[in-house]
């Protein structure tokens, strides 16, 4: 070698120093006694010369090899799941001491002890760090049993120096955390119990719910990805999921979020997730992931530096580091239930109280926590896919009416056309699916089969809610005939029996399976399924069921004439009787019952058109009435009722809504409706009936707004079990303050002191008409000082708007919402600040351009596909344009009127569902909530409503006038409405060539004004 690229060697440093080798040796492995002065000499001159002492040569002089090994477990290894910032932390610590790092990792098929024993033997490492694992368990007594120096980490072994993280605190944090959001059904995706961290993460979680009397719910599997995939997707994808996930690790986290994501539960208005460890992928994930933090960096740090201090023969302590909680957007309040997708392409049937959900292809998928045919609040039907040679063909055309399907199929081959037509009718004790067929050409074999199933699951169990127990099923099948029956624990006994014209074969899979041979050129196949709920609380008359009807609708529009269609033949569909006729079913499919406050908004909506509905939505309340004090169920008495369930979860009390009370606006709507049904109907003797309801009902509006200090109503849950929020927004996330901070109840909020206003008013008016004057002017005077203080405590000078809400401690809790827009529909708002309000809701901020958006765009808690915090709903809308008309924004109140009919128009089946996203109608179509009921009953009944707005139609049996605007929207076109009821027997028509309204028909002594529009008000 040339001498100018040989290494320096440790003579040439002796040689230059001017000392012996020997003394080099010792200054460089630091020993011997050698003054400073001449171990200064001999570095600089090992610096000059660039000059490194050989590994080997220190191994030699200092019987070390100054390398320590991190001894990897052959699981962790497999998976690859070693923490990247734990190797981080070692090395720069390795680096920092001199040191060289090793990593030890056996193979599977190694035998550990062996393994250790030969490292240990050959002097590689100096000392090993133990990352702990079950694979491990003998590997420290292996060491020790060597003299090998060793710090575990993952593990607190006797007799040996650890380095641990509090497992056990950690996953106490992130529990609690879950639990302080309000979260009781929180599964743990734990780690095998074999793993310590992994079993002490999983003590802390049962810790915590053991002292909130929460039940564990602990699903073991590997820290992976993938395992926290496919855990969640079962979970997610059955009934009574989850609202909370504690995962173990966050890889298991990161899996869990990819699977949410996958299957369209969003993170974390429908499910929170927690993860433990800090990782980089999951500060990074979409939403960052909130997390257990044990710092791995400084994790692996001080292990190296604790081995290298045991290595040089100090003392060393043990450390347990406690973790901390980083608080991310993967956790939030959960919502109340967490209640599946719908999809507004499927069709819907509905026969009495029954109900059928169906996919687009009419059938009921196996896997769908949506789809099946309801009955009182129980899937009867969960199972029914038939398919044709094994495949689920897309028909020709479907046509779909209330409570039928039909659909027609064509199959070509080798010159033969098989037409296939199908049948499907719902009635409300069972179904009919009737299946005929014809060749044309040669015939071919083919086959038709059918997967069934009841299951018999109560709603609130497919909305979310967890069942610890459940009742007995059996099941017995012959080839035409297969019962079905479910003992429930509140006692009833349900059944389905699925009947079939001809034999079947029971094919590999369970199904039942018809072939059709080639000599059978036509035929048929008629399915009959029975079903039978009983429900002892309903006492439903035997005799047919009234008809609810609407007037006829004619429109030169195609658009209107379409929306309004739907509308009236969904109303329709959802009549419903629960005993004291036939009231609007809430939506379908999680609201397939009776709800107060939708009853009767619905009813309003339609009273122009059909009195009858408010009628029976009355007299249906003034039935369930509360008469005691129970807290559980908020029942109170005068108090109208918010919600009646009739399955097996409300029967038994497991959910507190078999007969729930939990509303603050029901009973004043209860009031205003009754009163303003009277006056369209002149009807006395209804007022007559129902008074006493009505003056309990204001009994207990009055001691309610006599509680509050400030004399307005407010509420506060009685129930734990029942609803938080009670006013119509009733999510548990809707009530903020314009920073997005949560306001706690009690809360008075603003709409509903309009409603109270309102039926104040109301039943003054209905009193000074009997001739009760004193009680009238008692109310006037409450209705009066309401007004005052609802203008005192609600108006926000600086945004010239109404509040929200107000809290406990009387603050105004400052969000800009929809709710003063239905404040103008009550009167509550002073005609000083009309102007104002309707500026703001016809603004870019409140207003899409579809409808008025809940919660304003610019609020910090926004989120435009949320259920109150900035969607659209057509109900709220509909009413904030009758409130816009009322204070003189007529011009207003028909450019939202007109914007909500649109987008009716551009939904599937022209449906408006229960709510959908507030977007900007400039920047998109109108996109449907992803849990939206549709049909939804005060949503069906909105275009009804928006019409009545259009036209201006006022109608008063009582002074036999009749109120329309003399010049109708453009956008209407011309357009005739016939047989628009006025008293019974009577009726009269309104048309409009599209220029001019007239009313044709009128009976005697009956007036029509046709009157213009007012100019005054607000101004765009």
């Amino acid at each position: 070698m040339p001498e100018k690229f040989r290494p320096s060697r440790i003579g040439d440093v002796a040689k230059l120093a001017g000392v012996s080798t020997a003394t080099v040796s010792y200054v460089l492995n630091n020993r011997g006694n050698i003054s400073f002065e001449t171990a200064e000499r001999v570095r600089q001159a090992a610096k000059t010369l660039h000059y490194h002492a050989s590994a080997q040569g220190r191994f030699l002089v200092r019987g070390q090899s100054e390398t320590i090994g991190v001894v990897v477990p052959e699981s962790m290894a497999r998976a690859g799941t070693l923490p990247s910032p734990l190797l981080s932390g070692l090395i720069a610590a390795c680096q920092h001491a001199g040191y060289h790092l090793m990593v030890l990792a056996p193979e599977g098929s190694q035998d550990i002890g062996a393994y250790l024993e030969g490292i240990a033997r050959s002097h590689r490492v100096d000392g090993v760090v133990l990352i702990y694992d079950a694979d491990l368990e003998g590997a420290v007594q292996i060491l020790q049993d060597e003299r090998v120096p060793c710090v575990v980490y993952g593990a607190e072994p006797e007799a040996c120096t650890w380095y641990n993280t509090d497992n056990k605190r950690g996953a106490v944090l992130a529990t609690e955390h879950l639990v302080e959001l309000g979260h009781q059904r929180i599964v743990h995706l734990a780690g095998p119990d074999m793993c310590l961290a992994a079993h002490q993460r999983r003590e802390g979680y049962e810790e915590v719910l053991a002292a909130h009397q929460i039940e564990p719910w602990a699903v073991l599997g590997p820290m992976t990805v993938q395992s926290g995939y496919e855990r969640t997707y079962s979970l997610l994808t059955a009934p009574g999921r989850p609202s909370a996930i504690f995962a173990v690790s966050d890889a298991v986290a990161m899996g869990a979020l990819q699977c949410a994501g996958d299957i369209g539960i969003h993170v974390p208005r429908q499910l929170s997730v927690v993860g433990f460890g800090n990782e980089v992928a999951g500060r990074h994930a979409s939403p960052p992931l909130t997390t257990v933090e044990h710092d791995l960096v400084q994790a692996g740090e001080r292990l190296a530096a604790m081995l290298i201090s045991r290595i040089t023969g100090e003392d060393v302590l043990c450390e347990r580091v406690r973790p901390v909680l980083r608080v991310r957007e993967s956790t939030g309040v959960p919502a109340v239930y967490q209640t599946p997708r719908t999809n507004p392409q499927e069709p819907v049937l509905k026969a009495g109280a029954a109900f059928a959900v169906l996919s687009t292809a009419g059938r009921i998928e196996a896997d769908s926590l949506r789809q099946g045919i309801y009955l009182y609040d129980t899937r009867m039907v969960s199972t029914y896919q038939w398919r044709i040679d094994s495949a689920v063909p897309a028909p020709l055309a479907m046509r779909v009416t209330a409570n039928s399907l039909s659909a027609r199929y064509v199959f070509q081959h080798s010159g033969m056309t098989r037409f296939v037509m199908r049948t499907l009718r719902l009635s409300p004790q069972g179904l009919e699916d009737h299946w005929s067929w014809r060749h044309y050409g040669t015939a071919e074999p083919w086959t038709l089969s059918l997967a069934f199933d009841a299951d018999f699951t109560d709603i609130f169990e497919l909305r979310g809610s967890v069942r610890r127990r459940a009742g007995s099923k059996t099941v017995s099948r012959s080839a035409t005939e297969a019962r079905y029956r479910y003992e429930g624990l509140d006692g009833v006994a349900r059944q389905v029996v699925l009947q079939s014209s001809r034999p079947a074969e029971d094919n590999a899979s369970g199904q039942w399976e018809w072939p059709i041979g080639e000599e059978e050129g036509a035929g048929s196949i008629t399915l009959k399924a029975v079903w039978d709920n009983p429900v002892p609380e309903l006492n439903i008359p035997s005799v047919r069921e009234e008809t609810m009807s609407f007037p006829r609708f004619e429109w030169a529009h195609q658009p209107w004439q379409n929306v309004t269609d739907r509308s009236c033949a969904d109303m329709e569909m959802l009549a419903t009787n629960y005993g004291h006729g036939v009231v609007p079913m809430a939506g379908i499919p999680w609201f397939g019952t009776f709800f107060g406050r939708d009853a009767i908004i619905a009813s309003y909506q339609v009273l122009a058109w059909a009195p009858a509905w408010a009628y029976h939505t009355l007299s249906t309340l003034a039935a369930w009435q509360g008469t005691q004090d129970i807290a559980e169920t908020e029942e109170e008495p005068g108090k109208m009722v918010h919600e009646i369930r009739l399955g097996e979860m409300a029967r038994t009390g497991e959910v507190p809504f078999a007969r729930y009370y939990g509303s603050v606006d029901v009973t004043p709507l209860f009031l205003g409706l009754l009163v303003d049904t009277w006056r369209r109907t002149g009807d006395d003797g209804l007022m007559a009936r129902l008074l006493p309801s009505a003056e309990r009902a204001l009994g207990w509006l009055i001691q309610a707004q006599d509680r509050n200090r400030w004399g307005l109503i407010s509420f506060s849950p009685r129930s734990s079990q029942g609803l938080a929020v009670q006013s119509w927004k009733d999510s548990s996330d809707s009530m903020v303050f314009a920073n997005g901070d949560h306001a706690a109840p009690p809360l008075a909020v603003a709409e509903v002191q309009g409603y109270v206003y309102r039926a104040f008013r109301a039943m003054a008016e209905y009193y000074r008409a009997a001739g009760n004057a004193p009680e009238a002017k008692a109310l006037e005077r409450r209705a009066a000082k309401l007004k005052k203080q609802f203008d005192a405590l609600f108006w926000m000078p600086d945004q010239q708007y109404y509040a929200l809400a107000v809290d406990g401690q009387g603050r105004a809790v400052d969000a800009m919402t929809s709710d003063p827009g239905q404040c103008l529909w009550s009167g509550i708002v002073p005609q000083a600040k009309t102007q104002m309000v309707a500026d703001a809701l016809l603004s870019p901020d409140l207003y899409s351009g579809w409808g008025i958006r809940t919660l304003a765009a610019s609020q910090s808690a926004y989120d435009p596909y949320s259920y109150h915090r900035g969607s659209v709903w057509p109900h709220d809308t509909s009413l904030v344009a009758a409130g816009l008309q009322a204070a003189g924004a007529t011009s207003q109140a028909l450019e939202l009127a007109l914007s909500l009919m649109r987008a009716a128009s551009r939904f599937p089946w022209f449906r408006l569902p229960e709510l959908f996203a507030g977007e900007s109608s400039a920047q998109q179509e109108p996109v449907p909530y992803p849990e939206a009921c549709a049909p939804q009953a005060w949503a069906s009944a909105a275009p009804l409503h928006l019409v009545q707005t259009l036209l201006g139609l006022e109608i008063d049996a009582r002074q036999r006038t009749i109120r329309c605007l003399a010049t109708p929207p453009d956008s209407l076109g011309a357009f005739t409405i016939e047989t628009i009821p006025l008293t019974p027997g009577l009726a009269f028509t309104l048309s409009s060539d599209g220029r001019r309204v007239k009313a044709t028909d009128m009976p005697p002594q009956w007036t029509f004004h046709a009157v213009g529009r007012r100019q005054e008000g607000v101004k765009k």
